[in-house]
């Protein structure tokens, strides 16, 4: 339990109460703390990590609540449960009280959410330690928000917990996940006692496509799923992506669970809410946000992944330790060899750091505002230099490994990246096995695909740049431009 444990909600609610039985219970220090002092406690060294009650208008604060989402785990009472089962939102009848009322939506941005029976303060403690043991990382999201667990051997454990209660679920496998895990995860979601309804398709990127999700959502009709029941996605980044976007789409919109088994799907792919499937060379432009009910990452499954799929991933990792995390760039840089052998610890560390990032950054902005653009650092000619050799022949992560080494060069031509920053970048791109050539020819035709993009707004597209690790900006450059500069990046004519 090394960050603090955070209790939140309207006032009456009794997270004081919690609060106080927690720290006695673990004897750790109790903080009551409004929003400046939350964010001086959350910046200090927490040994040994304490107890923090809040206070409940500290929490309506957006950037707030992500950093203490980032920093610590929350446990979020939004109610309390009388003696006949009833639920209240709050205790009292004030008119101060009756306002919170309507306010209550901040208090789902959390790792867990209690609620308390009158006089027992006990089982609702006992909920907030087993939260803070397992340490997930919440993606906040309002009432939408969910944890995501990272973690060795975490399946067999967590799945139940996240689909119990429901009729029916709908697991959606590939083929190969099918073959290699497909009786575990069936005896794994049976413990549920849910009726599980299996569907799987063939793997690939190339089965990204309409027709894969009609079969999906035909399967879900003959299997008699319908509003109250759920979706497992167990597989790669394909998988979540297309089971994802068929939890949205069938009757308006299904819980779902995320079990990505391929690091491209822990440390991208199942995070965020963002689910699509390809049309034609449009890479991902049918789709929708729909966040997850929760996600399960664990390490486990890397070790039956393939060589070519594993180190092809890390671009992504890299990506994102330049997006945010300065520590994790030299954790690649100088642990390659141990991470490149899949050791799991190391992995899961890996794995936790890119989520962090992600987290923050998802919930600052969910739906691509903004700030989210900045995770698309090497994706706009990344995935144009995908589609250029044909989905499938090259793996996304190649594309993106090639997409960072243009972002960075062609941020050496406009000032924003230094010429040592951008060599860094290919160096320890090249030390993970990943390719980093350019070929002239391919730029042109990737720079056409750009004009279809979805960030594209008129003549110009937004394009990050790399200012530093850990430090980024989105800038828009004109698609003239863009075709002047492609030249001038490639390696080979």
């Amino acid at each position: 339990m090394k960050r603090p444990l955070l209790f939140v909600g309207p006032p009456g609610s009794g997270k004081s109460e919690i609060a106080a039985l927690v720290a006695s219970r673990t004897a750790r220090p109790l903080v009551c703390a409004d929003g400046p002092t939350l964010e001086g406690v959350l910046a200090g060294p927490g040994t040994p990590a304490p107890v923090i009650d809040v206070a409940s208008d500290a929490w309506l604060d957006r950037a707030t609540r992500v950093l203490a989402l980032d920093r610590s785990v929350v446990v979020s009472v939004i109610g309390n449960v009388g003696h006949d089962g009833t639920r209240t939102e709050i205790r009292g009848g004030s008119v101060e009280q009756a306002l919170w009322a309507n306010l209550t939506a901040p208090f789902f941005e959390a790792h867990e959410r209690v609620q308390v029976a009158p006089g027992d303060l006990t089982e609702a403690g006992e909920a907030a330690l087993r939260v803070w043991e397992r340490n997930a990382i919440a993606v906040a999201a309002g009432e939408r928000s969910y944890v995501v667990e990272i973690g060795r051997n975490l399946f067999v454990e967590r799945c139940p917990a996240l689909l119990t209660g429901v009729p029916a679920v709908l697991v959606v496998m590939d083929s190969n996940v099918q073959r290699l895990y497909g009786e575990r995860v069936l005896a794994a979601v049976s413990v549920t006692g849910s009726r599980i309804v299996p569907t799987a398709f063939a793997a690939g990127e190339a089965q990204k496509h309409l027709g894969t999700l009609q079969n999906i959502l035909e399967q879900a009709q003959r299997g008699g799923i319908d509003r109250s029941c759920s979706v497992l996605a167990f597989g790669g980044g394909v998988v979540t992506d297309v089971g994802g976007f068929a939890a949205a789409t069938w009757m308006r919109g299904l819980r779902w669970v995320a079990a990505p088994t391929t690091l491209l799907g822990m440390v991208d792919a199942s995070v965020g809410g963002k689910t699509a499937i390809d049309l034609g060379d449009a890479k991902n432009a049918v789709g929708a946000f729909w966040q997850p009910s929760g996600v399960i990452c664990d390490v486990q499954w890397l070790l039956t992944e393939t060589d070519k799929n594993y180190s092809s991933a890390l671009a992504e990792v890299v990506k994102t330790a330049i997006i945010g995390d300065p520590e994790l760039f030299q954790v690649l840089e100088q642990d390659y060899e141990a991470i490149m052998l899949r050791d799991l610890d190391l992995m899961a560390d890996v794995v936790r750091r890119c989520v962090r990032v992600k987290a923050r950054v998802v919930g600052l902005d969910e739906r691509e505002q903004g700030l989210r653009a900045v995770l698309n650092l090497g994706h706009t000619l990344g995935h144009a230099l995908e589609t250029v050799v044909g989905l499938g022949m090259r793996t996304h992560g190649e594309a993106i490994s090639l997409g960072l080494v243009a972002a960075m060069r062609l941020g050496v031509r406009l000032g924003w990246t230094s010429t040592e920053l951008s060599e860094r970048v290919v160096r320890l791109l090249q030390v993970l096995g990943l390719p980093v050539e350019l070929k002239a020819g391919e730029l042109e035709a990737a720079t056409q695909i750009v004009s279809f993009d979805k960030k594209r707004k008129g003549s110009k597209i937004k394009f990050v740049f790399a200012r530093a690790i850990g430090s980024v900006v989105v800038e828009p450059i004109s698609l003239e431009h863009l075709r002047e500069l492609m030249p001038l990046l490639a390696d080979i004519a």
